[in-house]
């Protein structure tokens, strides 16, 4: 540590930035597009597999870890990955023109509240029914589009044992998880829980009832951590 006196400790915490005043995504999107080329990793050819997709989504990058787009793949998805600030007019174009079967929402840092335009864009993907899958900060963006917005946890859920019920198959799934915010329990109004957390009995999983819409609050890709969520990403790929 450099800095030992109290006083100037106190001024550099006080002269730092509060979460919900930084767009974080800004710095970690991408810049410019790709196609996500690989799959899961083989561990009896300790390599990662090559996709064989059927299927062609945009996955909007707000942080998105690899390992999510390695699991879009091995689903059978080609991911094409895109910067958060592709308009939504050009990704309504290209459904319609069925360039594209879906869109995923990534991942994240930070308060999903301040992500002005990229609530607005969502809200013009929904209006166009286009399919959609959202993972932690994507599941979030979706809520608030929906008119839902987010609150923030007491304590955040960080770890990689959280208990989650799946409600459709009454099964419990241990989870992945880092995020200090949640979308409210009213959004039962627009959408039905499909999961939720065994802690607190937060909201951990959704399934929108006017589009093809679905969303986790958890991590289902892992890595590290358990893969008891992974069939999520093949669910998303049989709503396309």
């Amino acid at each position: 540590t450099e800095v030992h006196d109290k006083d100037e400790l106190k001024k550099l915490l006080d002269a730092a930035p509060r979460i919900e005043e930084v767009n974080y995504i800004e710095q970690v999107s991408t810049k410019e597009a790709y196609v996500h080329d690989t799959a899961r990793y083989s561990e009896t050819k300790f390599e990662y597999e090559k996709p064989n997709t059927s299927k062609k989504i945009i996955a909007l990058d707000f942080g998105v870890k690899r390992n999510i787009l390695n699991e879009l793949t091995h689903a059978g998805m080609e991911v094409e990955v895109v910067p958060n600030s592709m308009e939504a007019s050009i990704i309504i174009e290209l459904y319609q023109a069925k360039k594209i079967d879906g869109v995923f929402l990534s991942n994240g840092p930070g308060d999903p509240l301040i992500l002005k335009e990229e609530q607005e864009k969502i809200k013009e993907l929904i209006a166009a029914k286009i399919p959609m899958f959202g993972i932690c900060l994507g599941h979030q963006l979706l809520s608030i589009a929906h008119g839902y917005e987010t609150y923030k946890l007491k304590f955040g859920h960080h770890g990689g044992n959280h208990p989650v019920m799946n409600k459709d198959k009454s099964t419990v799934e241990i989870t992945a998880q880092n995020h200090n915010y949640n979308v409210p329990d009213n959004i039962v109004e627009v959408a039905t829980v499909t999961h939720a957390n065994l802690f607190d009995n937060t909201i951990e999983g959704l399934k929108y009832n006017d589009a093809p819409i679905m969303s986790v609050q958890h991590h289902p890709e892992a890595s590290p951590g358990p893969h008891e969520s992974a069939y999520i990403f093949a669910e998303f790929r049989g709503m396309l």
